[in-house]
């Protein structure tokens, strides 16, 4: 199993996709920080959630940018959740001899509904209906697993993931402190942060 730092859910709906992380920033059993972000919308419609490296995710994360913005000067519109997903995996498999130290769930909705990919560091991709990554990962998706079905409602599935990622603060000491959450639907994306008392008793 995964030992990168951090926990990053996503979770599929029929009327789009949550994806979720925590905020937690460790570096050799310090923390660091209590407010990093590791969930962003890279267009309108498409989305990325991070575990791992701060300095690896920020670098993937203004490539995406740059790409998915050339992308759309190119062809006149927004590149497709997929089309995303691909393009990140070349990206990681250029990298597969210094790997970037990350797992990345992208998720989004298009004009074919809502989808959900996972990828590992050298750009493996997979299609899923829910996924969990990072050192909090089994443990998320212990919880989400018996809980998930294929119906599940987008506010179902952003109190799913909610609740998966406090599962995990209490057990990882690599997770913690609160939960980012995107949710992107045909609307575009819609973003709130919850934040949890600094304490192990909740």
């Amino acid at each position: 199993m995964s030992m990168l730092p951090g926990t990053a859910i996503g979770v599929k709906t029929r009327e789009g996709v949550v994806l979720a992380s925590e905020k937690r920033l460790t570096y050799d059993g310090f923390v660091l920080s209590r407010s990093v972000k590791k969930v962003y919308a890279i267009t309108p419609h498409v989305g990325v959630g991070f575990a791992g490296l701060m300095g690896d995710v920020n670098i993937l994360k203004r490539m995406l940018e740059m790409e998915a913005k050339y992308y759309e000067l190119q062809h006149g519109r927004e590149i497709r959740v997929k089309g995303l997903a691909k393009m990140l995996s070349v990206i990681l498999y250029s990298y597969k001899l210094a790997p970037m130290l990350t797992e990345i769930v992208v998720g989004g909705y298009d004009d074919s509904g809502p989808q959900l990919y996972i990828l590992d560091p050298v750009g493996s991709l997979i299609e899923e209906k829910y996924a969990a990554l990072g050192s909090g990962a089994q443990l998320a998706l212990g919880y989400i697993e018996p809980k998930y079905t294929p119906d599940i409602s987008l506010e179902e599935a952003e109190k799913l993931v909610v609740e998966a990622v406090k599962t995990v603060i209490e057990r990882d000491v690599l997770s913690g402190d609160g939960v980012d959450i995107l949710k992107i639907t045909a609307k575009g994306p819609e973003e709130k942060t919850i934040l949890f008392k600094n304490t192990l008793t909740q």
